[in-house]
């Protein structure tokens, strides 16, 4: 049976209020590096989530819905970057296995580093004029999606285990 796109738009949209809640509020640890505080968030487990149980298209605007919203509540500067750089975070990663963690989707967290770090890199610089001051704050990044890659791990692990993937299946 092919899922209705009603069904992908709900889930699409409780995937992006959780990631805005838990990017903005829940288990928002600050790490005080470089020129701004970043924080340590569970938002990006989330987005991986999303990507690896709904198709591309829906994952990535829960993503860029979800984290522009968390931005927009707590730093709207970085709004416009975030929805960009978080819709990119769920190209990686498929949905078309029956299990969460497949060899692609733990792959698929290379180049979420790399897309974070040089996507919020670029953004700093922009927002500063300054491609210097960045630098500091790439550390911040890599403890940012390193928790939330081992988060998702976790709960790929758990959900695998439940056979949780069966409820998305086309």
């Amino acid at each position: 049976m092919k899922r209705a796109p009603v069904f992908y738009l709900a889930f699409a949209s409780v995937f992006a209020a959780l990631i805005a809640v838990f990017t903005a509020f829940l288990l928002h640890i600050p790490v005080p590096i470089g020129a701004n505080t970043a924080y340590l968030h569970f938002g990006d487990c989330l987005i991986f989530l999303a990507a690896s149980l709904l198709p591309t298209p829906w994952a990535m605007a829960a993503a860029a819905v979800g984290g522009g919203i968390a931005d927009l509540l707590v730093a709207p500067m970085w709004a416009p970057f975030t929805i960009i750089i978080k819709a990119l975070l769920a190209l990686s990663f498929t949905s078309k296995n029956a299990k969460i963690l497949t060899k692609r989707n733990l792959i698929a967290l290379l180049p979420a580093y790399a897309i974070t770090i040089a996507g919020y890199y670029i953004a700093e610089a922009v927002l500063y004029g300054n491609w210097i001051t960045p630098v500091h704050s790439i550390l911040g990044n890599v403890i940012q999606i390193t928790g939330s890659g081992l988060l998702y791990i976790l709960l790929g692990l758990i959900l695998d285990r439940i056979h949780f993937k069966r409820f998305f299946a086309n």
